[in-house]
């Protein structure tokens, strides 16, 4: 390993509805889902497939239909998970400089 490797994110375990999940974060070549973030009008498909990606590496034996099952009262549980597990929970965002969970109708806590 080169010295980069220091520079590799960290997993964090989360507990969503009793099931505990790897959420490993995202990199370099997924910078484009989240600048898309950033854009009202791609914002929804890109936490989309954030959470798709998210969910996929946690959970590998997961077929798209099951992902594309899980249910929107886990949004919220998603979404701040995954910004957490990214660095990127208080980090603002878009015109309004909202941070993402607030743009998406959360809190920051």
């Amino acid at each position: 390993m080169s010295r980069l490797s220091k520079l590799l994110g960290k997993p964090k375990e989360v507990e969503i509805q009793g099931e505990k999940l790897l959420f490993k974060p995202l990199t370099v070549k997924d910078i484009d889902l989240i600048m898309d973030l950033e854009s009202e009008s791609k914002r929804a498909t890109a936490m989309k497939k954030i959470i798709a990606k998210t969910l996929k590496e946690a959970v590998p034996d997961a077929t798209d239909e099951e992902i594309d099952s899980v249910a929107i009262e886990n949004f919220a549980q998603l979404t701040d998970a995954i910004m957490e597990v990214n660095g990127l929970k208080d980090v603002p965002q878009g015109k309004n400089r909202q941070t993402i969970p607030q743009a998406f109708g959360q809190e920051s806590k």
